[in-house]
């Protein structure tokens, strides 16, 4: 599908909404890129999947995804070859957790949604590795539960502080030593229990000088009489470190073991999520199955804007069967750019798995092609007015459409003289149809409303006009020839009637 038509019809727009439904940032980006299909088995399977989603959603539950770009990450760090921290395994270990919740929930609704629990059979399970992280780890910290060694190392740990830290109290509490000390208190420093000494008497402590403050007023000392225990916690806090080390590179390794079955769930996680985001957006434009065809045939039934809310006016449209050609008529402001979006996008949507805005007595087509010319083309940088402009993008349609493509053209023939304009827009037409293009067009020139008028191809349709506001109604009328209401308009803004004689007479002649 042509970029230029995903932007033109606001489809680039549809599927920001429907990326916000997603919750991993994959799934999201590939929503954004996702490629409608043309293949009616394929893009009914989507319909089936987005109808299940819809199923469980009424039922209002909650689907448990959970945001996997940190998993992303972890088990690419694991393939680098790193040992994962104690938080990042507990973050694995919710994933896995959360992959058995997913796969029961499916289970359980397998009745509303066969498809997608077929789907959900798929997600492996790694109950043992996610009980095992979290019998290892508490708060972010390996347990003492992980290993004899590493409880034994702990326990030593704590032996050779209390040891040391009852020597420094001693220390402390002994009157003699008051006026040496400058806080009454064990200071940690450097990963050794000390006590801060005035910097006037540190030569007169038996110890290690371990480190100053700042402003060298204070002096933090090993005593000599704790050197054998701090060297021997240290050991203990080694042996500690080292056994931890291990009991996380183990952890890290059974991971590894099973990344490849990891990294194939995940993808059946995201193929999920991406139909549930689809589900969730359907449900919130109250989209409706309708009826879906290859052969070229739209009849929507009060299909509406999905962009517009509630002040989109229902559209009633039907071609393709009998006639290949629509061309709609009527004043500027009418709505006709709308419609021609409307059908655009809704066939998009649909070509993508959405339900659509619409009655469910609705008919629509898929198309290889949907091929587009809305808007200005002006182009100052390549001296290109708006007409070279459209003349420039419809030689391109011209160039692929076929008997599987879908046409919309805004105003065509428009920015030249108008009858020149008439004959190219009526010429081109006249080719679409032929090879069996569908086509709507818009246009206010009266040779090419008389040209659809004359033509078996071809059907009128014309936007609704309200005589006593002077305002548009929005409302597209089948088989129906809009007027521009030039002359209406200008007698209700009161010009005078000899100038509108005059300006009758120059237009019959």
């Amino acid at each position: 599908m042509k970029t230029q038509a995903i932007e033109q019809t606001q489809f680039n727009e549809i599927k920001e909404h429907i990326s916000s439904f997603a919750v991993s940032k994959t799934v999201k980006e590939r929503i954004i890129n996702f490629k409608t299909s043309h293949n009616l088995e394929e893009v009914l399977n989507y319909q089936k999947e987005t109808g299940e989603a819809l199923a469980i959603l009424k039922t209002n539950q909650s689907f448990p995804f959970m945001a996997s770009e940190q998993i992303d990450r972890l088990f690419q760090k694991i393939e680098d070859g790193y040992v994962l921290e104690a938080k990042e395994l507990v973050e694995i270990a919710d994933f896995l957790k959360s992959i058995r919740r997913l796969k029961e929930f499916f289970q359980k609704n397998q009745e509303l949604a066969p498809i997608l629990a077929g789907y959900a059979t798929k997600l492996q399970g790694f109950r043992s590795i996610e009980e095992t992280i979290h019998l290892s780890i508490k708060n972010n910290q390996v347990t003492s539960v992980a290993s004899r060694d590493l409880k034994k190392a702990r326990q030593n740990i704590q032996k050779y502080k209390a040891d040391i830290s009852d020597k420094l109290h001693k220390f402390i509490n002994n009157a003699a030593n008051k006026s040496k000390i400058q806080e009454f208190l064990v200071i940690e420093r450097d990963g050794i229990l000390t006590v801060p000494i005035k910097s006037s008497f540190k030569h007169s402590v038996k110890g290690r000088i371990i480190s100053e403050s700042g402003k060298g007023s204070t002096s933090y000392i090993e005593l000599e009489n704790t050197r054998d225990l701090n060297q021997k916690l240290q050991m203990a806090q080694a042996e500690e470190m080292s056994i931890t080390y291990q009991i996380l590179a183990k952890l890290t390794e059974e991971i590894a073991q099973e990344l490849n079955s990891l990294n194939e769930t995940i993808q059946t996680i995201f193929k999920l999520e991406l139909i549930v985001a689809k589900g969730k957006y359907s449900h919130e434009i109250d989209g409706q199955k309708v009826n879906i065809n290859q052969d070229g045939y739209i009849h929507l039934v009060n299909g509406k804007h999905p962009l517009l809310g509630e002040k989109a006016i229902p559209l009633t449209i039907e071609l393709g069967n009998k006639h290949r050609g629509l061309v709609i008529t009527g004043p500027n402001s009418g709505g006709k750019t709308v419609v021609l979006k409307t059908v655009g996008l809704l066939t998009l949507m649909t070509m993508m798995g959405i339900y659509i805005p619409a009655e469910t007595t609705s008919h629509i087509s898929l198309f290889k092609h949907i091929l587009v010319d809305i808007g200005d083309y002006q182009d100052f940088d390549n001296a290109l007015s708006t007409f070279s402009g459209h003349m420039n993008n419809m030689g391109n349609i011209l160039n692929i459409a076929d008997n599987h493509s879908l046409v919309l053209v805004d105003e065509i023939g428009s920015g030249t003289e108008p009858t020149e304009g008439a004959a190219l827009a009526i010429a081109m037409l006249e080719n679409l149809v032929k090879r069996g293009t569908v086509v709507l067009a818009s246009t206010h020139y009266g040779e090419i409303k008389d040209f659809a008028t004359e033509k078996t191809d071809f059907i009128t349709a014309a936007m609704a006009f309200d005589a006593q506001t002077l305002q548009p109604k929005y409302q597209l009328l089948m088989n129906a020839i809009g007027e521009s209401n030039g002359f209406f308009i200008a007698r209700k803004m009161k010009i005078q009637e000899d100038i509108l004689a005059r300006a009758t007479h120059y237009l019959e002649k």
